[in-house]
């Protein structure tokens, strides 16, 4: 009996020995606990270190001084040498965001309003705008811009800039791919530039025909379009 009994005690005590070295150590407990991450802490993790795509745009508007220039080769008939026509208009209005990769956030958009185009020459402004233009029913021209080449980006927040713009024209009803040579120059929150529409476009492009009244002899089909812009910084 007391040999039985003593085995017993034997088995008891190495039954309680092994629960206790599963269970383990508190201080191994809580080493294990701190090297898991909790679900909460690591979703916040990944998107901290997942920014949105327009996180490192630039974003613009377009700012009062901005103007549109079309200008038309023509031979008037009280002229013996061919001179341009000149018309502008100051009523530029938008908005754009460039971004890190060269293109432009969705719905980027250059709007000139062309009942504003004046020239040194009032009949001139009246014809166009009734019979070529159409106002009435097309007033507004829009650029959208798509596609930014020759920049070094991220864009340098001074100096002077040379870039080929590539976009959507819009005139007339009828949208062309358009090509603009620019020259800009940044200084902080401002960005002036010139675009120059290259090659030139048609009258033909927009479903136009160039101006004929008696007064012009001839004029050449090529719209010629330059576009000053000035705009600041949002943000």
């Amino acid at each position: 009996v007391n040999l039985y009994r003593a085995l017993t005690l034997a088995l008891v005590a190495a039954v309680l020995a092994g629960c206790g070295g599963a269970a383990g150590t508190p201080s191994d407990t809580a080493r294990v606990a701190s090297a898991t991450p909790t679900s909460s802490a690591a979703t916040a993790a990944t998107t901290s270190a997942a920014p949105t795509t327009a996180s490192g745009g630039l974003a613009f508007t377009v700012a009062s001084g901005s103007k549109a220039i079309v200008r038309v080769t023509e031979q008037l008939a009280d002229r013996q040498s061919v001179s341009d026509a000149v018309l502008t208009s100051e009523k530029v209005s938008g908005s754009f965001t460039l971004l890190p990769d060269g293109t432009f956030s969705p719905d980027p958009k250059i709007v000139v309003d062309l009942t504003a185009l004046t020239s040194d020459q009032a009949n001139r402004d009246r014809f166009i705008k009734q019979n070529t233009l159409e106002t009435s029913r097309f007033p507004q021209a829009t650029f959208v811009p798509e596609k930014a080449t020759g920049l070094t980006l991220p864009l340098p927040a001074k100096g002077d800039l040379s870039f080929t713009l590539t976009g959507k024209l819009t005139a007339h009803g009828v949208t062309k791919d358009a090509t603009f040579a620019v020259k800009a120059t940044r200084s902080g929150s401002s960005l002036s530039a010139t675009a120059t529409a290259t090659p030139a476009l048609t009258f033909e492009d927009f479903g136009m025909q160039a101006p004929r009244v008696f007064v012009v002899l001839s004029i050449k089909d090529e719209i010629r379009i330059e576009v000053d812009l000035v705009a600041t910084q949002r943000g």
